[in-house]
């Protein structure tokens, strides 16, 4: 009957709606009085009389709103719009007081370029100053006061409006807090349901009129504004019928297709929605708004449709919600954690719950409109909350049954097999919703046998509100995590553009994908938040008025802090960070090549420059804050007692890189020894320096041990070095044949250097044989190692062609006592028999 009826209404929709366009709204009595219309500040500097006049206005203004906001009688409509009125005069208070801001900063800068007065001393004749400087004075102090008294009255007047809003918010958080626990007549009072039924042939009179009326009105604008208004409505219905059969086709659930995506799934649930709530409940927006353009709706007749949208709009949103998630018969399709049988046991039950809470509404609101009885009103309520909560607690019953499997045997002798793995998959969030659930439905059961029927009434309209924003919330979140992650893959259309144009990798275009799903997730999550918490007192207005200052900036004492700001500061230092590390990259690549400086300076050219703009990014992204540079010294006194203990290693590290940088006593590519490691240094970075070692390992130096401790440079002063080869010769060798023999192979040698001329030097005599050294130097020291083995190779084979030996180490043992030795043997080892097979004597 819902859908009938919604989609009947829904011919009223999108063509109407881009024209309807209201002439005028009603006003009822008691209302707040006439505003007074406030320009805003001009842009341009305005004259301190027109200033002062708008000032003068808006605090009339504010004090006349004020004054109302206190009476007996306000509606909670019109304690909204004056809200409203006094978030306007606040934002025109805000410009005022922006304006003329700058104005008093620059008058103040002038007085002090100007200085004070010159004042005249004892025992000294009195000063004489110009009087085109005294006048100047003179005009800018009164300047200065007219601006500064403009100030601390725009000022006074956001604190003023401050006030009131705080007044507002009391004033419905009171009456909402009154009206929920107001104490009412109990639903087990006979003599209530009896009084309940004599009031409603009353109330259907009041219904007939009310329609009467309305119809006589309709006849009486005469035929042209009917056909106006029905051809309207006709266009606006066949442009609807085409979007519903272009929807239906979209969102069509093909049972063939086994395993949908996953984007697919939440695509077409997405669809559904739209089809069964936004296209009907905008049809009949539209409807309402086309009778106000014609102005077929008095105040009391367009309480009364409101009335019915607001019940429609209840029903088709459970309903669009739940066929979206639920989807009876294709498990492959369903988003809910249940089975088959229990999705559709569920369908039922929230249809049925849909239709009892839209009418339960629409009751609600249509009483106010037709001044129902009191008992009438407490009898219709709390029948349709009981409806509710026992609704609710059979859906609860019957999801906690398919979660415990209780329900597949009844299922399978029905012939309806379990199927999808969504029937078996297990939701921790269903784990907390229906405990709560089940408490929220009793005690709203209690409150209705207690005689609180408001209250019992608004826990069940949240219970049925909430459990609509939650899934409504599980839909898009699944759909902005499959739209934004579908997007921003690299095989789509996007992330190839991402990849190929603007040069990011794979990894990169994916991380993004995260971080905004994530950011659209918490947006989400915010505005589901912000629609459960509206209800229960909390004003959008003030949670959206919270947010912008908790955004734009709150003061803590005497310090700011704000949000955005530091934001806009994170991008000052992002876009610093990278000028600096693309204009590195263009040092290194372009500039630095086409130099003459050796490897070393031209790293240390490049790591200052790095330092220099990554200080000066930060000093502009605490500049964009908001935070005074000379008040850094408080934070650098507060460090030095840190440096003193725990960051003393790390800033002793970090002015010795700047040690190594400036003074340059290693660079990059030098050959350097550190303790028992050899190796050549790859990085200086701003706490350690990188060294590669011949094993092609990487030593991590700390940089304040090569200032403070001993380390060899090879490569320093230039790249020549030294090769060193000792030699060992016979004793029976001719001396100046092996000397001649070595500096033979030296001189051979390529990339020896004659100047300094290969030498050889006779070190020693030794053990086993005669000691030489050969000496010879190398143009780079990274070729020492290659030109030693050379050499080697070469002398072994001069030395043998010319018969000198290169003895090996040798030993001569000399036994004493051998008589006694061979005496103590034979006591333990008997001699072997003659002829026996043993092992043949021998003469020693």
């Amino acid at each position: 009957m819902i859908l009938s009826f919604a989609r009947a209404f829904a011919a009223a929709t999108l063509l109407l709606a881009l024209v309807a366009v209201p002439l005028s709204g009603s006003h009822a009595q008691g209302g707040p009085p006439p505003t007074i219309t406030v320009a805003p500040p001009a842009a341009a500097k305005a004259k301190p009389d027109e200033t002062q006049v708008k000032l003068d206005a808006l605090k009339t203004e504010m004090e006349q709103i004020a004054t109302w906001v206190v009476r007996d009688g306000q509606s909670d409509k019109r304690l909204a719009e004056m809200r409203a009125r006094i978030d306007e005069l606040r934002k025109a208070a805000e410009e005022i007081d922006a304006q003329d801001s700058p104005r008093r900063t620059a008058i103040e800068a002038r007085l002090k370029q100007l200085g004070p007065a010159p004042q005249a001393k004892e025992d000294e004749p009195a000063p004489v100053e110009a009087d085109a400087l005294k006048t100047e004075r003179e005009e800018q102090q009164k300047l200065a006061a007219a601006v500064e008294g403009r100030v601390k009255q725009a000022q006074l007047l956001q604190l003023r409006a401050d006030e009131i809003v705080r007044t507002i918010a009391d004033i419905r958080r009171k009456r909402f807090t009154s009206q929920l626990f107001d104490q009412s007549r109990s639903l087990l009072e006979p003599a209530l349901w009896g009084e309940a039924a004599q009031a409603v042939p009353t109330t259907v009179s009041s219904a007939s009129y009310l329609l009467r009326d309305w119809f006589g009105l309709l006849v009486s604008r005469g035929g042209e504004t009917a056909l106006a208004v029905g051809l309207a409505l006709a266009a606006i219905g066949a442009l609807l019928l085409g979007m519903r059969h272009r929807l239906i086709r979209l969102t069509t659930r093909e049972a063939t297709v086994e395993q949908p995506p996953a984007l697919r799934q939440a695509a077409v649930a997405t669809g559904i929605v739209m089809l069964n709530m936004v296209v009907p409940l905008f049809g009949l927006w539209a409807v309402t708004r086309a009778l106000t353009l014609f102005d077929l709706n008095p105040t009391r007749v367009d309480h009364f449709l409101e009335a019915i949208v607001q019940g429609l709009a209840a029903a088709m949103t459970i309903y669009g919600i739940s066929l979206a998630l639920l989807a009876p018969g294709k498990p492959q399709w369903r988003l809910a954690a249940v089975g088959d049988a229990t999705a559709t046991r569920v369908l039922r039950l929230l249809s049925i719950l849909a239709v009892s809470h839209g009418l339960g509404i629409t009751a609600e609101r249509m009483f106010d409109v037709l001044s129902a009885p009191v008992a009438e009103i407490i009898a219709v309520t709390g029948l349709f909350a009981v409806g509710d909560c026992v609704l609710v607690m059979m859906v609860l019953r019957a999801v906690a049954r398919s979660l415990s499997h209780e329900d597949e045997p009844a299922a399978q002798a029905a012939g309806e097999a379990e199927v999808s793995e969504a029937a078996t998959r297990r939701s921790s969030l269903w784990r907390w919703v229906i405990p709560v659930g089940w408490l929220v439905a009793i005690g709203a059961l209690v409150a209705l046998a207690a005689g609180h029927v408001a209250l019992a009434a608004f826990m069940t309209q949240q219970l049925v509100r909430g459990g609509a924003v939650l899934g409504l919330l599980s839909l898009l979140l699944l759909l902005a995590d499959e739209v934004i992650v579908a997007t921003f893959d690299v095989r789509t259309r996007v992330g190839t553009m991402l990849v190929r144009s603007m040069g990011f990798s794979r990894e990169t275009v994916e991380q993004i994908g995260v971080i905004l799903s994530g950011a659209a997730r918490l947006f989400l999550i915010a505005l589901g938040t912000l629609l459960v918490l509206t209800p229960i007192g909390l004003d959008s207005q003030d949670l959206l008025a919270d947010a912008k200052v908790a955004f734009f900036g709150f003061k803590i004492g005497s310090f700011t802090f704000s949000p955005s700001a530091i934001l806009s500061g994170v991008v000052f230092l992002a876009v610093g960070i990278a000028l600096t590390r693309g204009i590195q990259g263009w040092l290194d690549q372009k500039l630095l090549p086409r130099t003459r400086l050796d490897v070393g300076l031209k790293n240390s050219i490049r790591t200052s420059f790095g330092y220099v703009g990554v200080v000066v990014s930060v000093m502009l992204a605490f500049s964009v804050v908001g935070l005074d540079l000379q008040n850094l010294a408080i934070v650098a006194s507060a460090l030095a007692v840190g440096v003193g203990f725990g960051l003393q290693s790390i800033v002793n590290n970090f002015v010795s890189g700047l040690i190594l940088l400036v003074e340059r006593p290693i660079k990059a590519g030098d050959l350097v020894e550190v303790g028992t490691e050899k190796g050549f240094v790859r990085k200086i970075n701003v706490r350690s320096t990188e060294i590669e070692t011949f094993d092609r390992a990487s030593l991590i130096v700390p940089n304040s041990t090569l200032i403070s401790g001993n380390v060899k440079n090879w490569m320093h002063r230039d790249l020549t070095g030294r090769c060193v080869v000792d030699v060992g010769a016979a004793y029976d060798a001719d001396p100046d044949k092996v000397r001649a023999a070595l500096l033979d192979c030296a001189r051979e040698h390529a990339k020896v250097r004659t100047f300094p001329a290969p030498g050889v030097f006779f070190v020693g005599f030794g053990d086993n044989a005669l000691e030489f050294r050969l000496i010879c130097t190398v143009g780079n020291v990274n070729d020492a190692f290659s030109v030693e083995s050379d050499l080697r190779f070469s002398i072994v084979q001069r030395l043998r062609a010319l018969d000198i030996t290169i003895p090996f180490a040798q030993r001569d043992i000399n036994i004493r006592q051998l008589d006694d030795l061979q005496g103590l043997m034979a006591r333990f080892v008997p001699p072997a028999p003659r002829g026996g097979g043993g092992l043949p004597e021998t003469d020693a």
